[in-house]
C-alpha cells in the first residue's frame, strides 16, 4: 500500500513537471507580441492589417523653386552675345490634406479609400521690365482656394506573411478618378503690360485629369530591431479627350491626351528603438515618360520636357501614443530637378 501511494506521488509530480515544461516550451515558440511603434510601420508600409476600421489623417507641405536662364538674341563671332539676358524664378507650394479610411474584409485583405483636399499657389518672377534685365516682374498665382484632387480607391492583399527565410508580400491595385482641377485649358497670360517675359497661367490644377490604374508590391522583412522594406509600382494612365486643350487665350481646341505612363520604386530601413518610438529612412523614385496629345484627325505630337523623374530622400519618425493612435512624422528632400526641394508630411492613423 505504501509502495503504490509512493508511486502514485511520483508521477503525479512527473506528470506536473511535464505540463510545466510543455507550457514553457509553448511560451518560447511563441512570437512576442508586437510593440506599439512596430505596428504603425507595419501598418504604414500595408504589412498589418487592423482587425477593425482605421482612418488616417495626413497633412504635408511640399515647396520647390525653379531658376531658368531665358536668352533672347544671337552669338556674334561665335563667341558675343548680343541681345537680353533673363533669369526666371518660380516658387511653388502645395498643401495637402487627405483623409483616407482603410476596412479590412479579412485579416489578409482590405479595402481603401483615399480623397484629398489640395492648395497650390506658385510665385513667378522675371527680369525684362521696361526693356531692363535687372527690372524684375513678378506675379502670384494659386489654385483659388483650397480644392478637391483626384480621389482613389482599391484595395491591398497579403498574398503570404513573413517567415523565416522569405519577407511579406502584399498586393495592391488603386485606381485614381479625376475629380481635382485638370491642367489642360488652363489659359496663359501676361500679367505685366511692360514685361513680355512674364507669362503666367490663370490657375492651378489640383488633379492629373485621367483616370489612373496604379498596380503595385510591396515587401517588409524584420531583423529586429531593423525592419526593411520597399515597393514597386505602376501608372497606368488612360487616355481621355477633352473639349479644351488650348492654352491661348480665347481660343477654344478639342484634343486628346495620352499622359505618360510612370514606373516607381522605393526601398528603406525602420528601428524599433522602443515600444512607442522608432526612426525610419527610405529613397523614393518615380519615373515618368513623356505625355502626347493630339487634335481631332491629327497625328500624336510629344510635349517636349513632359516626362520627369522624381527621386526624394527621407527620414521619418514614428511615436506610437497608444495601441489605437500613433503620428508619423516624415521629412523628405528632393534629388532630381523634377521633384520638390523638400517635402514635409505628418500622419495620424486612428484605430477603432
Amino acid at each position: 500500500m505504501r509502495n503504490r501511494l509512493v508511486l502514485g506521488l511520483a508521477l503525479t509530480v512527473l506528470s506536473g513537471l511535464t505540463s510545466i515544461e510543455a507550457s514553457a516550451a509553448d511560451q518560447t515558440l511563441k512570437a512576442p507580441p508586437e510593440s506599439a511603434s512596430k505596428k504603425a510601420i507595419l501598418q504604414q508600409n500595408s504589412d498589418f492589417f487592423y482587425p477593425q476600421l482605421t482612418l488616417q489623417s495626413s497633412v504635408s507641405y511640399a515647396y520647390s523653386d525653379q531658376n531658368t536662364l531665358n536668352l533672347n538674341g544671337f552669338l556674334a563671332l561665335g563667341a558675343i552675345f548680343l541681345g537680353n539676358i533673363n533669369i526666371s524664378k518660380v516658387n511653388s507650394s502645395i498643401y495637402t490634406f487627405t483623409e483616407s479610411a482603410y476596412y479590412p474584409i479579412s485579416n489578409r485583405l482590405q479595402l481603401v479609400l483615399n480623397v484629398p483636399i489640395v492648395y497650390r499657389q506658385s510665385v513667378y518672377q522675371i527680369g525684362g521690365a521696361q526693356d531692363a534685365s535687372k527690372s524684375y516682374s513678378q506675379a502670384t498665382v494659386s489654385s483659388g482656394g483650397p480644392r478637391l484632387g483626384d480621389i482613389s480607391f482599391g484595395g491591398y492583399y497579403q498574398i503570404f506573411k513573413e517567415s523565416k527565410n522569405l519577407p511579406s508580400l502584399t498586393a495592391s491595385l488603386l485606381l485614381t478618378a479625376p475629380t481635382g482641377i485638370n491642367p489642360y485649358g488652363i489659359k496663359v497670360y501676361q500679367p505685366d503690360s511692360g514685361n513680355s517675359n512674364l507669362i503666367v497661367p490663370t490657375n492651378l490644377p489640383t488633379g492629373n485629369g485621367v483616370w489612373t490604374l496604379n498596380p503595385g508590391l510591396s515587401f517588409v522583412a524584420t531583423s529586429d530591431p531593423a525592419i526593411f522594406f520597399g515597393s514597386i509600382s505602376y501608372y497606368y494612365n488612360f487616355n481621355k479627350n477633352f473639349p479644351d486643350i488650348s492654352t491661348t487665350m480665347d481660343q477654344v481646341q478639342p484634343g486628346e491626351v495620352a499622359l505618360g505612363n510612370a514606373f516607381q520604386y522605393s526601398l528603406g530601413v525602420a528601428f524599433a528603438l522602443n515600444d512607442r518610438l522608432s526612426l525610419s529612412t527610405s529613397f523614393a523614385d518615380r519615373i515618368q515618360s513623356d505625355t502626347q496629345i493630339r487634335t481631332p484627325g491629327g497625328p500624336w505630337t510629344t510635349l517636349v520636357g513632359s516626362g520627369a523623374n522624381v527621386a526624394i530622400a527621407n527620414v521619418g519618425m514614428t511615436y506610437a501614443f497608444n495601441s489605437k493612435t500613433s503620428v508619423i512624422m516624415n521629412l523628405g528632400a528632393g534629388m532630381t530637378s523634377s521633384a520638390p526641394s523638400f517635402q514635409l508630411t505628418a500622419t495620424i492613423p486612428y484605430n477603432f
